[in-house]
């Protein structure tokens, strides 16, 4: 076998893997709830998640949203649009987004033969710890279009409210996407492949042409990208543990009114916030954390700080570390001028709440 074969054949096999990369779906204000799932895919560089209507509407605008991998990476929901058909499409925030799957225009819209020619299929998950999970399923039957039915092979592994927007597979090719369970008989109501991604094309088609219509017009158009605040010289990248509701999400750090701070339940420290300071590197002397409403044993007692200047591939190297005192409400941790691109801030322990941690604002120290 030819050198260029070995590599076609895992290009192609790294294409499949990433074609069926799924989040799990959950609501700010019950995170131990598991409301749903959806599968990711990205386009003209902005990620998207396809999930059911009703799982959007249980999970919130800004849903919660947990990736695969161990540990997986986080991100929520944003500009949620209803294409019909009980499908519905948002764009991804946070870390998750940039490992958002297959490129949309990649992913086969030929499923007829293959649902044709198998009877069998399985609907697959992700887990709450980020694993994977798996349930054999029939093909009962499939209208042709739009809609197939499915049932698990098996009588004691039924599908669950929880897993609709799991995928349905063949092997590893997405032929479809849970919508539904009947309670009563067990049968899924699954939304063929072809079918969903043509309203995804018909939807992205139509943002074309309306984003070429503003830029005649002069009007400047809004992206989804990096979280970011008019004013603001940092904006929020990713993070690793869940807000504790959707009022106190970690994108508060960077507001510039006096609304809610952020507050985190933490399950496993260290906590980690990265931000990114721009397309160019940035001169700074140190950060300045607010303390604001949130309460002295919540406030963060250990803290390191990681900066990166490169670009492409980050190499991160230690700022700061130490305990951390706030003083009237404030804690400035000041560094010698450096450059940066972007910033980790790594909690590892709050003041004396071995549970959680908050504070209200993120402020960058710039070495103007």
């Amino acid at each position: 076998m030819t050198v260029r074969r070995i590599w076609l054949i895992v290009l192609l096999l790294a294409a499949t893997s990433a074609a069926a990369e799924q989040a799990l779906v959950r609501n700010h204000q019950n995170t131990a709830l598991e409301v749903g799932q959806g599968y990711l895919t990205h386009y003209d560089g902005i990620c998207y998640l396809l999930l059911p209507v009703h799982v959007i509407r249980e999970a919130g605008e800004t849903a919660a949203l947990l990736g695969e991998g161990v540990p997986p990476l986080l991100g929520e929901t944003d500009a949620v649009k209803d294409l019909g058909d009980d499908v519905a499409l948002a764009a991804v925030r946070g870390g998750l987004s940039d490992r958002c799957g297959y490129s949309a225009m990649s992913v086969s819209r030929a499923v007829a033969r293959t649902i044709r020619d198998n009877g069998l299929a399985t609907i697959r998950s992700v887990n709450g710890d980020g694993t994977v999970a798996q349930v054999s399923v029939s093909l009962l039957d499939d209208d042709g279009e739009r809609f197939l039915r499915i049932q698990p092979t098996l009588a004691d592994n039924q599908l669950r409210k929880g897993q609709s927007g799991s995928l349905l597979v063949v092997g590893d090719k997405p032929i479809g996407m849970l919508l539904s369970v009947d309670a009563r008989y067990g049968v899924g109501k699954v939304i063929r492949m072809d079918a969903m991604l043509a309203k995804f094309d018909d939807y992205v088609r139509g943002r074309a042409a309306s984003t070429r219509s503003d830029t005649h017009s002069g009007t400047a158009t809004r992206t989804t990208g990096a979280q970011s605040v008019p004013g603001q010289p940092l904006t929020l990248l990713s993070w690793n543990t869940l807000p504790a509701s959707e009022a106190e999400r970690p994108i508060n750090l960077l507001a510039l009114d006096d609304g809610p701070g952020w507050r985190a339940r933490v399950t496993a420290w260290p906590v980690e916030l990265e931000f990114s300071l721009g397309d160019e590197r940035m001169a700074i002397r140190g950060l300045r954390l607010e303390a604001g409403n949130a309460p002295p044993a919540m406030l963060p007692g250990s803290v390191e700080i990681f900066v990166s200047s490169t670009e492409g591939r980050d190499r991160w190297r230690s700022l700061y570390g130490g305990s951390l005192a706030f003083e009237d409400g404030v804690a400035e941790l000041l560094t010698a001028p450096t450059w940066a691109r972007k910033i980790r801030l790594v909690i590892s322990a709050s003041a004396d709440d071995p549970g959680q941690v908050a504070f209200d604002r993120l402020r960058v120290l710039t070495a103007d």
